[in-house]
């Protein structure tokens, strides 16, 4: 919601917040101030490992009040990099997810971003905000968090994607805030069911295969639908996980038709070798412009290589 219409009955409210969250987003440090009248407004930073603030806990009163009592919900930010597919959030965000501290790294692969969350039936939509890389593009739902001690959350997040010029050249960046607003079970729009098309991912999975969602463009994994396989090193931000000799036959993967196609590629494994597995690659429409790749890995087939 725009703060003038969230404000609109109080035009010095809206001008105590908006220069309390200008203040916070320059200086990504908390603002305290009061104005002539006895006005009091508070903000607060939510920002991700890459210093980028993403938004604020604002709180208006008067300067007697007293601050809320109670700590507010766990909230968190973060950001997908969609151009080489590195996330990283904050140690707020990880304390939503129960994260132990000798876990916690500040940057991951995006694969690993949605090993937590149970989506609901806006997961295609969102996925393909990430394959298009849209600057403006914005997003907002209420998905389920697994936490790491099994508890299941209801999370609102929103985010968008903007463009920053970097040293190693533009890039296009989707920061985002993940709020928890309560336990799934007691929030209705928290999903509980995979949605159809899940279903029948579930239904198709074969022992042995890992399947992933993959970006056409580049080869890099958007989303692991079944547990990935234990032996690939697949989680390392900005590494792609097929040998560098192989980058022709990714691009003949995912050079999507009718029909699946099925190659042999060379995938890094954990202990710094490479592995030869059978990859079949078919298309996976996203919505009615946007497709993804789904690839089926068969790690039944590997030769060490």
């Amino acid at each position: 919601m725009p703060l003038d219409r969230f404000f609109a009955r109080s035009r010095t409210s809206l001008g105590m917040a908006r220069t309390a969250l200008e203040h916070v987003a320059e200086a990504n440090e908390p603002c305290d101030m009061v104005d002539t009248a006895g006005r009091r407004c508070i903000a607060h930073p939510l920002s991700a490992y890459d210093g980028q603030v993403n938004g604020a806990w604002l709180w208006l009163g008067h300067k007697d009040e007293p601050e809320p009592a109670t700590p507010h919900d766990p909230a968190g930010a973060w950001y997908f990099n969609l151009t080489n597919f590195e996330v990283g959030g904050s140690d707020e965000l990880l304390d939503l997810y129960r994260q132990p501290n000798d876990q916690r790294r500040t940057k991951r692969a995006m694969g690993e971003a949605f090993t937590r969350l149970t989506a609901g039936p806006d997961a295609s939509e969102a996925l393909a905000k990430i394959v298009q890389s849209r600057p403006g593009s914005e997003h907002q739902a209420v998905w389920t968090v697994v936490c790491d001690d099994g508890d299941r959350r209801a999370a609102h997040f929103s985010c968008r994607a903007v463009l920053h010029s970097t040293e190693d050249g533009p890039q296009i960046i989707m920061h985002g805030i993940t709020h928890d607003i309560g336990p799934a079970d007691d929030v209705p729009q928290a999903p509980h069911l995979a949605v159809l098309e899940r279903r029948v991912l579930d239904a198709a999975a074969q022992p042995g295969t890992h399947r992933a969602i993959v970006d056409v463009r580049t080869g890099h994994i958007i989303q692991w639908i079944d547990a990935p396989p234990s032996s690939i090193d697949w989680a390392v931000p900005g590494i792609d996980i097929f040998h560098p000799d192989d980058a022709a036959v990714v691009h003949h993967l995912n050079r999507l038709g009718e029909n699946a196609v099925t190659a042999s590629l060379r995938l890094r494994c954990t202990d710094v070798t490479w592995i030869s597995v059978i990859v079949t690659s078919q298309p996976m429409l996203l919505n009615n412009s946007t497709t993804a790749a789904l690839w089926t890995i068969d790690v039944n087939s590997s030769l060490n290589g």
